[in-house]
């Protein structure tokens, strides 16, 4: 009776650890499924916006200006509007108290913080047609440049391991021509 009573007891005990187990593994799992689809979702917005970038017309407020730490230009995938309305929007990596957030700027000149990492680090490139990277677009030197350049090229931080996301952007890079310019 008392060999039944202490192998009962084990075999409890054996079975609340291992429940124990299976639920802190779960938890570890749906943790890591939580965390693996926000970085989805973040490169999803930064990949359609960029992809969606057009030219704006010679004298618009929206042409395309980017810098090493912002971005901003006129889209036709805006975060806050739906797909196909030329929009205004900005990309922009913030720097305070020892967190770099990189935010996005919507059309009502609200900013939204996509996403944040330890340090002061990260920055957008940009390509020339001739395949030459610049801190700035348009580039201060060389020939007239563009409104656009070829691909966009971010450097930043998830999980505290570096991350690059490289967009190829549109080939009709050519400036509107603005028929309001023409009207009788």
């Amino acid at each position: 009776m008392l060999v039944v009573l202490v192998l009962m007891g084990l075999i409890s005990m054996l079975l609340l650890e291992s429940f124990t187990y299976i639920l802190h593994l779960r938890s570890r799992f749906l943790e890591q499924l939580d965390d693996s689809q926000r970085g989805i979702l973040q490169e999803y917005w930064f990949r359609s916006t960029l992809a969606g970038i057009v030219t704006d017309y010679e004298d618009g407020k929206s042409i395309f200006q980017g810098q090493p730490r912002e971005l901003s230009g006129l889209t036709l995938a805006a975060l806050d509007m739906q797909v196909g309305v030329p929009t205004s929007f900005a990309w922009q990596l913030q720097y305070t108290d020892g967190i770099t957030t990189l935010r996005y700027q919507n059309s009502q000149g609200d900013y939204w913080e996509v996403a944040k990492w330890s340090g002061d680090s990260g920055e957008f490139q940009y390509m020339s047609m001739e395949g030459e990277w610049h801190k700035q677009w348009p580039p201060q030197f060389g020939l007239k440049a563009l409104q656009i350049p070829k691909m966009i090229l971010f450097q930043g931080q998830r999980r505290q391991m570096p991350i690059n996301w490289l967009v190829k952007l549109s080939d009709a890079n050519y400036t509107r021509y603005d028929y309001r310019l023409y009207e009788d």
